[in-house]
């Protein structure tokens, strides 16, 4: 790193690890990071280096508590880092530097980078990304190509290629990049990915019409979907899914909805995607936990949704 910010910045920098600080440090920076001092053309400054991987959410805390501790300038060095973790701590103004990629010191003016492909900024997946990453969660995924992934979803390899940008932005950990091609890896029922996924993943519910009349949808979704995977009973009206793209011709845009008093006929889901392949008919069983919100408090509820992921997911 030494020799980075030296050719980097065209000044003389050296670095020392501070062995004495971590005795006055809590525990936890001793066994997460590497910390030194740092001498650049003249101006002091510290480093923060983790030795194993560290949420970006727990660094920024870390980083904060060390400086305000020290009275003293400090930076993040990173061997790698994502497109939206280099985003996020430009715009909150965390001093960094990567590896043979990018040098941010806001406190002597420097933000210096090598060319890169442009990524649009994304903080939610799109529809598409989200059924790509939800199908690979049911079926798994071996070194994907976009081809192969358009082929397999009857989409378009440019609609894939987009979808790809949100993943490799996010750095979800799914993607494998090389020189030539991006492919996507993604172990089926795999729980770890599932939790990096989900903060990202977006309600499909798109609106909700709730009807007076049943009128007898082919598609299960929210409560009465979870119904039909587990031993849960339903409401005492139906919910249903229709995709965004056949609500114009389903008329039901236009039919009677309940006043506050009417007791409902069915519920429409108006969905972004839909997710067969698990039971006939019926939202795939993370989508139903992604649609439910609030219904979540009911221990009922919770407890049927742990029952469906065992049977159906994990």
């Amino acid at each position: 790193m030494e020799r980075y910010l030296t050719e980097m910045l065209h000044m003389d920098t050296k670095y020392v690890e501070a062995m004495k600080l971590y005795d006055s440090l809590p525990l936890l920076f001793k066994g997460t990071y590497r910390i030194y001092k740092v001498n650049t053309g003249g101006v002091e400054w510290m480093a923060l280096q983790p030795k194993i991987n560290v949420r970006l959410s727990q660094l920024r805390k870390n980083r904060a508590f060390l400086e305000q501790k020290q009275q003293m300038n400090v930076a993040v060095f990173l061997e790698k880092a994502s497109f939206y973790s280099k985003d996020k701590m430009t715009e909150e103004g965390i001093p960094f530097v990567i590896r043979n990629d990018t040098v941010y010191l806001p406190f002597m003016g420097f933000l210096l980078g090598k060319k890169q492909r442009e990524l649009k900024p994304v903080t939610q997946f799109s529809f598409l990304t989200q059924r790509i990453l939800l199908q690979g969660l049911y079926e798994g995924y071996d070194h994907v190509t976009v081809s192969k992934l358009a082929e397999h979803l009857d989409v378009s390899k440019m609609a894939i290629s987009k979808s790809f940008d949100e993943m490799e932005y996010m750095d979800i950990g799914v993607l494998d990049i090389g020189s030539r091609r991006r492919t996507i890896t993604l172990r089926k029922g795999d729980k770890d990915a599932w939790k990096r996924i989900r903060p990202f993943m977006r309600n499909p519910v798109i609106k909700v019409y709730d009807l007076q009349e049943d009128i007898k949808l082919p598609v299960k979704a929210g409560i009465s979907a979870l119904s039909e995977y587990t031993m849960l009973a339903d409401n005492t009206y139906p919910t249903y899914a229709i995709e965004k793209k056949g609500i114009a011709l389903s008329g039901i845009r236009d039919m009677k909805q309940v006043g506050r008093s009417d007791d409902i006929g069915c519920r429409v889901l108006e969905i972004g995607y839909f997710i067969g392949d698990i039971k006939t008919n019926v939202q795939d069983p993370l989508s139903v936990i992604l649609s439910i919100g609030d219904e979540m408090d009911d221990e009922r509820v919770e407890a049927s949704v742990n029952e469906m992921l065992k049977e159906y997911v994990w």
